[in-house]
């Protein structure tokens, strides 16, 4: 039967068209709940991603509602920081991705958020967190944050969070290239598909989709995940086989991909250290535990930890009996326990260490 020569056909394609979207909305609503994390994201002033700055919105997903809020500068943060440090305080600056950023959680309860707190109850100081995180960001994109700006803040420790995705996110930014065991710039910028996403942002009609359309949500991160494979094939095939021949004239075994990778990742986060170290702060790594069930977590930082020290929750969250620690039916980022686990590491690390001196003198708690 030929469909086009049926009279009328046309109206039946155009309520075909409307009823399949608006039936597969009403599928995946009640049936199958999909998360809806949209990101408020723009050009940056170096050349890089930036929170949208003054920006309230939501994170939707099976498992949990939260508001998401950020300052004048695109931070996470209910209050604006100035560049000079206030006096009798002390000063942390947090480079990173979602993990760092708080995805998954209200802002009180944030690893950050609960880490100011125990640290100025044991310091008896001011203690200011600046987040500096911005979701999907790698140590490439971050080291060019921290010189270009975070130093300005006068923090005095940087933490980074380092997260398994890294490696592939600095090959696929394409920012730096390893040149006699150093990370060279390679890449004025990194803006994936920023300019469409601010102009789509730019329309209440789009940004209600972003926040509310479970059918919406689900092909663009089908889309996403795609796009990002491409780009990091794209990016890591040519400079990957250069790296190799430059390395194997140095070493009579070239590297795999993955070691590349490692190296690479590794040059920037010693970038990021001798960067904060030169102005006097003190520079740490936090790991981010990939989680394989509530009971079983994996460490996936590529140095060794006599070579490039980190700190890592890993000893915690395996003592949390198998409360649920990483939220499951989403992104997989942190619960509330997970987050004050974090807290906990980073805090006891800071304290033992000295990493923000001595407590103040003449404070009360």
């Amino acid at each position: 039967m030929n469909f086009l020569g049926q009279p009328g056909w046309w109206k039946r394609f155009i309520l075909g068209a409307i009823w399949v979207p608006i039936g597969a909305e009403i599928f995946l609503r009640l049936l199958s709940p999909v998360p809806m994390l949209p990101r408020y994201i723009e050009a940056g002033p170096h050349g890089v991603r930036a929170n949208m700055p003054n920006q309230t919105y939501r994170h939707q997903t099976p498992e949990y509602t939260v508001e998401l809020r950020t300052n004048s500068k695109g931070m996470r943060a209910d209050v604006d920081f100035p560049m000079k440090k206030p006096e009798n305080t002390r000063r942390i600056a947090v480079l990173g991705d979602s993990f760092a950023m708080g995805y998954g959680v209200n802002l009180e309860e944030t690893s950050l958020s609960i880490l100011e707190s125990m640290l100025e109850s044991e310091l008896h100081c001011e203690v200011e967190i600046l987040n500096f995180a911005v979701s999907g960001f790698g140590p490439a994109e971050q080291l060019v944050v921290l010189e270009a700006e975070t130093m300005q803040y006068e923090p005095d420790l940087v933490i980074q969070y380092f997260t398994s995705t890294d490696l592939v996110d600095d090959v696929r930014s394409g920012l730096f290239r390893l040149e006699n065991g150093e990370p060279v710039r390679d890449g004025d910028t990194y803006l994936p598909a920023v300019e469409i996403r601010e102009f789509l942002f730019s329309f209440a009609a789009y940004r209600w989709l972003a926040g509310e359309s479970h059918l919406y949500n689900i092909v663009r991160d089908s889309a996403g995940t795609k796009a990002k494979a491409i780009i990091a094939m794209a990016r890591s095939w040519k400079p990957a086989n250069q790296e190799v021949v430059s390395d194997a004239k140095a070493s009579p075994t070239a590297p795999s991909d993955d070691t590349s990778k490692g190296e690479l990742t590794l040059a920037i986060l010693k970038r990021m250290r001798d960067v904060t170290e030169s102005s006097g702060a003190k520079f740490e790594v936090l790991s981010v535990p990939v989680r394989s069930n509530r009971s079983k977590f994996v460490e996936r930082f590529p140095g060794d930890a006599d070579v490039h020290p980190f700190i890592t929750p890993l000893p915690l969250f395996e003592q949390a009996d198998g409360k649920m620690l990483y939220w499951e039916r989403s992104h997989g980022h942190w619960t509330p326990l997970g987050c004050r686990l974090v807290a906990e590491t980073l805090a006891e690390e800071i304290l033992r260490r000295g990493l923000l001196g001595a407590p103040c003198k003449g404070l009360t708690p």
